[in-house]
């Protein structure tokens, strides 16, 4: 009798873990964020759309992708836009930096924080906050390799029909590895690959055999699939 309830307790365990996550397309899990009420509507979607420029800070010839996005996508749509576009795995906290306030996924933050307003990435959408071209504000994902990220809203247009996905319009280079030491960490991996003939540092070379594992021995810095990037895209309904 014992023995039947702890399998009836482990299969009721079982089954509200996986309601709590969907799958991803690339194999990866994510938490599916819980809304306060179940009878919330979902927002009208809204014929805005922006075009927006992702530059990845501190990084010579830059790295940055060009897209388009519907001004009812919330910040959090825009967090996973910017990991497919650039090729991210989202396997860090992010946050992004509106000068006076602060967008990210509440995990038991304070509602201040450095005097900055901190607001919940799921609940805001762009067009809320994005009012004019020329607006920057910053994008940072990975607290550790902290990669800061420049967004520049380049136009506002009104479209005929609401947009349903994102879309990459142009790019230039490959994504850094995740977990490389940040941009320092990742100059250095990029030095030792262009002299690795002449390498001897048993550390670096060590390095350099992780990032081939990571990315591919084929991996190059320089190249930019945009036709990857849509495929990638094309599974983020908004």
């Amino acid at each position: 009798m014992e023995e039947k309830r702890l399998i009836d307790l482990i299969d009721e365990l079982m089954t509200r873990l996986n309601s709590t996550k969907t799958s991803h397309p690339h194999g990866r899990w994510t938490e599916t964020p819980k809304s306060k009420s179940t009878t919330s509507k979902k927002p009208r979607r809204s014929k805005t759309a922006y075009q927006l420029k992702i530059s990845l800070n501190g990084i010579r010839p830059p790295i940055w992708r060009r897209v388009l996005v519907p001004g009812h996508a919330t910040f959090h749509d825009l967090h996973l836009i910017i990991q497919e576009a650039m090729g991210w795995e989202q396997a860090h906290l992010y946050e992004f930096d509106l000068r006076n306030v602060l967008v990210s996924i509440p995990d038991d933050w304070d509602s201040f924080h450095f005097g900055k307003e901190r607001l919940d990435a799921r609940r805001i959408q762009l067009q809320q906050w994005l009012t004019e071209e020329k607006q920057k504000f910053l994008y940072i994902y990975d607290f550790g390799d902290y990669w800061r990220h420049t967004i520049t809203v380049e136009k506002i247009e009104t479209l005929p029909k609401p947009l349903e996905r994102a879309t990459c319009l142009k790019g230039k280079r490959a994504c850094p590895p995740e977990d490389c030491g940040g941009v320092y960490g990742y100059l250095e991996l990029l030095e030792s690959a262009a002299n690795q003939d002449s390498l001897t540092d048993p550390e670096l070379l060590e390095r350099l055999d992780w990032m081939y594992d990571m990315k591919g021995e084929d991996f190059d810095p320089d190249a930019f699939n945009i036709e990857e990037v849509n495929k990638r895209l094309s599974y983020i309904h908004l």
